[in-house]
């Protein structure tokens, strides 16, 4: 009886303490970095600053350096039994966790009831930013052109090295692996984004469940009941097919319990802050119930009932709509998604906006969604003059332009007046375009216009984003 009411009471604290990290985050968010880019060399200077002011909670240690010699970190706190490794952003490119962990240790250091409880109970071991050369180039790889995370049994990259030595030093009963994924994946065929992907990876062909394995899994189902408290339905199953030359894969063969964390798309969260946050509770909900054992109430048969994860989503999807070919008229579907690529007279990256389906997209779903039915497609136009100085944009009618079928404008200035995201900004392209007309829609910028039988255009399409004319 004792022992029911003991963990009721945990099962309280558990909900209390996520529903306190959700509600009031803004007062453990490390607010120093909100963006997924980030200078590495400033990123350690946020975290020592971090672990300063919690000196009394936790030991900083560097543990090996990466191909260019960038200091690899481990973090500790704790000194109880249960072992909890985690680390991130083995894929430079993939830093949403490497936020969230920041918030964390800090909700460590803040929250001293929890953290109080932690210490006897776990040793937390924390790798905050695993490829610090492929972070500073915001690329997957390492330096050597290598992926890390291919790299668990020939271990020819030092970041890959460090990891597997520390695995074998700590041999950690949890290990958390932490990614981001593409933000176009969708929980099933539910039309919800996949912001976070769970797995429990196998650690042979078979995909069998043993006990480690199983542990795992349970911790991923108490994981997606805590993000899905406060949002609904955007919890995916990562495919298990095993991969033998991947650490997640072999820390579940080696005995450590691990669970993969990825980082998906969220509504108008491109820099995904509010996926951070889900991370956060993530994080410290299964780290509170681990330490007490909770998760293991939890059912296998639940984890396998989170619909896959599936490539299903567009950030935006243009239905019904006539294009011509030739002479022929027929109706489509327009899948647009962004990349992101360097601009050097903003000296920032951009998202830049393509169509990259055409046809049948009625098994797709988009983050923004027009439905174009009896309107007919026109690629938009180009102002024709170059335009050098701040002045001579100012001067346009951006609206007379448009309802005139123009959608791009060439613009070599300087950007110190113009607001990022502004429908100046969207139009502009720093690049001199040519003037013919395009032949193909696939590949081609997301820049057009819509309009009905009368001709008169009803939206135009600029950069991703949709303008209705009125």
């Amino acid at each position: 009886m004792r022992i029911n009411q003991l963990s009721s009471q945990q099962e309280k604290y558990l909900n209390e303490l996520v529903t306190e990290l959700q509600k009031d985050y803004s007062e453990y968010k490390v607010t120093q970095i909100e963006t997924r880019r980030f200078d590495v060399n400033y990123y350690h200077r946020v975290l020592d600053s971090l672990l300063q002011n919690g000196k009394e909670l936790s030991s900083v240690q560097k543990i090996g350096s990466s191909f260019k010699g960038k200091d690899i970190k481990l973090i500790k706190f704790g000194e109880g039994e249960i072992k909890i490794l985690m680390w991130s952003q083995m894929h430079g490119d993939e830093s949403t966790a490497s936020l969230a962990l920041l918030d964390l240790i800090n909700v460590l250091i803040k929250k001293k009831e929890f953290s109080e409880e932690l210490k006897s109970k776990v040793a937390l071991y924390l790798i905050p930013l695993l490829n610090p050369d492929g972070a500073k180039e915001f690329e997957r790889r390492n330096y050597q052109e290598i992926d890390i995370n291919r790299d668990a049994l020939r271990l020819q990259t030092p970041e890959g090295k460090i990891l597997r030595q520390i695995r074998d030093e700590i041999n950690p009963d949890f290990a958390f692996n932490l990614h981001d994924q593409y933000t176009n994946n969708s929980v099933g065929r539910t039309g919800r984004p996949a912001a976070i992907a769970l797995l429990a990876p196998a650690f042979d062909y078979d995909r069998n469940i043993n006990e480690v394995r199983e542990r795992a899994i349970k911790v991923c189902v108490e994981i997606k009941d805590i993000i899905e408290k406060f949002y609904p339905g955007v919890v995916a199953r990562y495919d298990d097919e095993f991969e033998r030359r991947a650490f997640g894969d072999n820390f579940q063969k080696w005995g450590s319990s691990t669970i993969l964390i990825e980082s998906g798309g969220y509504f108008n969260d491109f820099e995904k802050q509010e996926i951070r946050k889900m991370n956060l509770i993530a994080f410290a909900g299964s780290i509170y119930s681990i330490a007490n054992k909770l998760y293991q109430s939890k059912s296998v048969d639940d984890y396998f009932e989170i619909p896959e994860n599936q490539r299903l989503f567009f950030d935006l999807l243009v239905k019904n709509v006539k294009v011509k070919k030739d002479t022929i008229k027929y109706i489509v579907d327009i899948g647009i998604n962004y990349t992101e690529k360097y601009d050097s007279l903003r000296r920032k990256y951009i998202r830049h906006y393509t169509i990259t389906d055409i046809g049948d997209l009625s098994t797709f779903y988009g983050f923004d969604t027009l439905d174009a039915k009896h309107l007919k497609f026109e690629f938009g136009k180009v102002y024709i003059k170059v335009l050098t100085n701040f002045r001579q944009l100012e001067k346009l009618n951006l609206n007379s332009l448009i309802k005139n079928g123009y959608t791009t404008i060439i613009y070599q200035g300087s950007f110190d007046k113009i607001e990022e995201g502004s429908l100046f900004d969207r139009m502009i392209n720093t690049t001199k375009l040519p003037q013919r007309e395009p032949k193909r829609l696939l590949g081609h910028s997301a820049n057009f216009i819509l309009k009905d039988e009368n001709d008169v255009i009803r939206y135009a399409v600029i950069n991703g984003k949709v303008i209705e004319l009125k």
